[in-house]
């Protein structure tokens, strides 16, 4: 879109194009615009406030051009006389800009705290292992229902409020849990939380295990016997296996 006033003086002289560059919409000036009249190979580009000037053009009818990468290219014919002093705005309408696709291909990376688990696990390490993904599939439901779906052997049982998970059976009559309301010889799970002890079974209340929802978990381990249990969290415990959960 664009308008044009001319006044004319009937003189043997060159004439010139002098004029703005404004976007379509609210009129605001558009630096860099190239405006070239091709058939006389001149051309200039609109400064800061959208100004341009076309001086020495020939009289004649020439197609001019107004382009800018990020809007649409405008051109119009426009009559020159001889000595005459053409003024005309050009006005742009900005386009969207698209570009080839570009594909971007990564590889993952452990998260810093999920190194161990990675490398137990790429290990065999003795433990029974629960990805993100396996947590992921059952995300609508509660932990509990994901470990006693993934990991054999265990046992989910109610300790008063709390849901816990049981590895085995205590040999001392009453069990660890007689207080809790559960069966006389249940024997729970030590629980650690990102690397920390959160239930040793030294007298702490116990870990409700669906107080960490499977959205939450990035990764879980387990280990039955003493002999398989990691080092690092290995000791003497009122417990029966070890479970390991990480967050995301």
């Amino acid at each position: 879109m664009w308008f044009m006033c001319a006044s004319a003086a009937a003189l043997n002289a060159q004439a010139s194009l002098r004029g703005k560059t404004l976007t379509d919409s609210a009129e605001h000036p558009i630096s860099g615009v190239v405006v070239s009249i091709d058939d006389l190979k001149i051309q200039d580009t609109s400064d800061s406030l959208g100004n341009f000037l076309l001086p020495n053009v020939k009289p004649g009818q020439y197609m001019v051009s107004a382009k800018k990468i990020g809007f649409g290219a405008l051109t119009a014919y426009v009559r020159f006389g001889a000595n005459e002093k053409v003024e005309a705005d050009f006005l742009l309408k900005q386009t969207a800009q698209s570009l080839n696709e570009v594909k971007v291909e990564t590889k993952a990376v452990p998260r810093a705290k999920l190194v161990d688990f990675e490398e137990r696990r790429a290990n065999a390490a003795g433990g029974r292992f629960l990805t993100q993904q396996v947590f992921e599939s059952r995300a609508w439901g509660a932990t509990s229902d994901v470990i006693r779906s993934n990991v054999p052997g265990l046992e989910i049982k109610r300790s008063g409020k709390a849901t816990v998970v049981v590895g085995g059976r205590m040999q001392v009559p009453g069990g660890a849990f007689t207080n809790g309301g559960n069966p006389p010889g249940d024997c729970p799970a030590a629980i650690v939380l990102d690397g920390i002890f959160v239930f040793q079974g030294n007298g702490e209340p116990p870990f409700d295990i669906n107080s960490v929802p499977p959205t939450m978990i990035a990764g879980m381990e387990y280990y039955s016997s003493p002999a398989s249990i990691p080092v690092k969290y290995n000791g003497t415990r009122g417990t029966c296996g070890l479970m390991i959960i990480w967050t995301k």
